[in-house]
């Protein structure tokens, strides 16, 4: 089965609008992402349900809001608690680490490709753990000449 490294579109879309792209994925694919990834739709995700639910939304609003109305969050954080543990339970989803070499190799690829540091540092694992593949709303990864862009 083929490799596939999940950005966190993909995560953001599932968890917010239900889209099929993870599910999909899951059919067809061997699926990775790294701690960073699930930090960032996490907290994308937060910031979408603050705005759907109070009308607009910054980071301010956003700390605020999950301060004192946490409950307004419980379907961000249940997905995030329970759908993506039992990912990593069937091990249908593997969180893989990244290390000083692809730190460093992240800062050469984000010249390189002009991708600024986190889809350099996505890049970077990509290349150190052999993923060729990418699952992505980000059309920045197309100028990544080893990384297929795929549609799921």
């Amino acid at each position: 089965m083929d490799k596939v490294f999940v950005d966190s579109g993909i995560f953001v879309t599932h968890c917010m609008i239900a889209d099929n792209k993870l599910v999909r994925l899951l059919e067809r694919y061997e699926l990775f992402t790294t701690p960073n990834v699930i930090e960032e739709s996490f907290y994308k995700s937060l910031f979408l349900r603050a705005e759907t639910v109070y009308g607009k939304s910054s980071r301010y609003i956003l700390k605020e809001k999950y301060l004192k109305e946490q409950r307004s969050f419980k379907p961000v954080y249940t997905y995030f608690a329970d759908f993506l543990k039992q990912l990593t339970h069937l091990n249908a989803l593997e969180i893989i680490s990244t290390n000083k070499d692809i730190i460093l190799t992240s800062i050469e690829l984000s010249w390189r490709y002009k991708l600024l540091p986190n889809d350099a540092l996505i890049a970077a694992t990509c290349k150190h753990y052999g993923i060729k593949r990418i699952a992505t709303l980000d059309s920045d990864f197309k100028r990544v000449e080893f990384l297929k862009v795929i549609e799921p």
